[in-house]
């Protein structure tokens, strides 16, 4: 279990996490939203590393460091600029003692269409889509991922979730940032929203779902509206 203990984060005067405490299990998939500034990409390079708290406390067990059991899918990959993309993932593989096996994630990404491509060269898309499967061949229990729906056709999207959903059975955490969440809703164990640097609400998705029955949208996103009084992507009230 990963457990965050009254996590504080400040850039200077500005707290973008306030006290945080909760916990994440393995083998479950967990959904975190909230409005830009919420606290959400701060707490997943907290969790990674790549931030250091100000006070408060990130453990998982007994594990000594808890940021060598976690892998952070960036929005864009930038390494490495002069090497392709095929040449970054065999990099990785070989300073790897035990790298996943995600052909599957490698043939849903379609990564094959632009392996040879210099990073320098590659789009947005592309280089999302690389820091997307070197997240999983990492092969870290915990796994971090932010918007990683975005950039993919309607029948890749699904084929991820069936690969993320496998992920979860065989024991990993997932933590996923995403604001595009329509009729992927069975993909995820327990819903999370931030505001303010704080979880204002934790629960799981049918708890939510009988909690909080919005009469203008439907699933998530009506819990989300009747939590937070806005719709995913802007204010409504």
């Amino acid at each position: 279990m990963l457990v965050l203990q009254d996590v504080q984060k400040s850039y200077g005067s500005h707290s973008v996490l306030q006290n945080v405490s909760i916990s994440f299990e393995l083998g479950q998939c967990y959904l975190l939203l909230g409005e830009n500034g919420a606290g959400k990409s701060t707490l997943f390079k907290c969790i990674a590393g790549d931030e250091q708290v100000n006070s408060g406390a990130i453990t998982f067990d007994d594990a000594p460091n808890v940021t060598e059991l976690s892998a952070l899918q960036y929005q864009f990959f930038d390494s490495y600029p002069l090497l392709k993309v095929q040449e970054v993932i065999r990099l990785f593989t070989k300073l790897l003692d035990q790298p996943a096996k995600v052909n599957a994630l490698y043939a849903i990404l379609d990564i094959v269409a632009f392996e040879k491509t210099l990073i320098k060269n590659c789009s947005g898309g592309q280089r999302k889509a690389l820091s997307l499967y070197l997240a999983f061949l990492l092969n870290k229990p915990i796994i971090l991922l932010d918007e990683p729906f975005a950039d993919l056709d309607l029948k890749k999207k699904k084929q991820l979730i069936t690969f993320l959903r496998d992920e979860v059975a065989n024991g990993k955490c997932l933590l996923i940032i995403s604001h595009e969440i329509a009729g992927f809703e069975s993909l995820f164990d327990i819903f999370c929203v931030m505001k303010d640097g704080a979880f204002v609400e934790v629960g799981t998705v049918e708890e939510l779902q009988q909690n909080y029955v919005s009469p203008v949208f439907p699933g998530l996103e009506g819990v989300y509206f009747e939590i937070t009084g806005q719709v995913l992507g802007g204010t409504t009230r």
